[in-house]
């Protein structure tokens, strides 16, 4: 029966570890493989995404450990409610966009899981297209224009900024 009582709180573990998994993934095969996961943090486009994945390892290595000895607050924070739900299926359109990130490439792959985290999120579809594009833009402006960052260009191999 314990189990079942924290089989939620599993699932959303479960979401949250695939994602350091998939950034240690995407460092190890993608960014490898266009030469920019070597060498100091300047010219590491891995470097900081590997960073932040040890982070949220650590911190999914904790959870597991909570769940397992049933550290979790009765009832669970994590309790089937509808925003769960939505940290779920936000947390899957991510972990699919990361996924997708090598073969599609940054400017075909974020305006479209920006626009689809917005419109989860409640905003109309117009404004989280416009958004979505807006942002995407922006980010590879500062990114690719300003620092320099080589970001994923997939099989189209797209590139603005650059």
């Amino acid at each position: 029966m314990r189990l079942r009582a924290y089989s939620y709180d599993w699932i959303v573990w479960g979401l949250f570890l695939a994602l350091p998994l998939v950034i240690f993934w995407q460092a190890a095969t993608s960014l490898e493989e266009q030469g920019v996961a070597g060498g100091g943090p300047m010219e590491n486009a891995a470097s900081f995404p590997r960073l932040i994945a040890w982070l949220l390892l650590g911190l999914a290595a904790v959870n597991g450990v909570r769940i397992a000895l049933c550290r979790i607050s009765a009832p669970s924070p994590l309790a089937p409610t509808p925003t769960t739900r939505l940290a779920c299926v936000v947390t899957a359109v991510f972990v699919a966009y990361l996924l997708l990130l090598p073969w599609l490439g940054y400017h075909l792959a974020t305006p479209v899981m920006m626009a689809t985290t917005m419109m989860l999120l409640g905003l109309s579809i117009p404004v989280a297209v416009a958004g979505g594009v807006a942002i995407s833009l922006l980010v590879a402006a500062v990114f690719q224009g300003l620092l320099n960052v080589v970001l994923p260009v997939g099989l189209f191999e797209i590139t603005l900024f650059g």
